[in-house]
């Protein structure tokens, strides 16, 4: 097994875990947002949908910024998560397309010590760019799995995380 196949395949255990942690994850559920009882940032609003789209938003931006010089910019994914924003359905949908985007983007990579642009604002290795991102997926289904417990629903959506993306991204060179 090469190296390449390694992070394929870690890559994929990550998504599918991922997904397991949303599987059965209803709209109403989904919206619920924790209380903010303490001073971390959570990269979203406390919700199993704010999570997602989080999850969604790197995808993509990943992909692009790293391995696609920069063909989707931060304020392209807001522009798309603003035309389906609250829909849950949808926002599984984009995390899919995302999925596909980001392993196509490095699919064929050769050169693994590359060192690749990021929005970290410090290029990385290629290799480290891709065990990141696998991680980050772990992290946030562990997230998901335990919010799934300590929610109920709610009617109400969170707030779009397309506001999320404007307010900390608008000053990203990759904006």
């Amino acid at each position: 097994m090469t190296l390449l196949d390694l992070l394929k395949s870690d890559a994929e255990y990550a998504y599918a875990e991922l997904l397991k942690s949303i599987e059965g994850v209803t709209e109403p559920q989904a919206w619920t947002i924790l209380p903010n009882n303490g001073p971390d940032y959570l990269h979203t609003d406390g919700s199993i949908q704010g999570i997602v789209l989080h999850i969604c938003s790197t995808r993509w931006a990943y992909a692009s910024i790293c391995f696609r010089n920069t063909e989707i910019r931060w304020r392209d994914i807001a522009d798309q998560m603003e035309q389906f924003e609250p829909s849950w359905d949808k926002a599984i949908d984009y995390l899919k397309r995302g999925h596909e985007y980001w392993m196509a983007s490095w699919a064929n990579i050769e050169d693994l010590n590359e060192m690749r642009p990021t929005n970290w604002k410090e290029d990385r290795p290629a290799w480290q760019i891709l065990q990141i991102a696998s991680q980050h997926d772990s992290y946030h289904a562990g997230q998901i799995a335990l919010l799934r417990y300590a929610v109920g629903d709610s009617q109400t959506p969170p707030p779009p995380y397309a506001e999320d993306i404007r307010k900390y991204c608008q000053d990203s060179k990759h904006w």
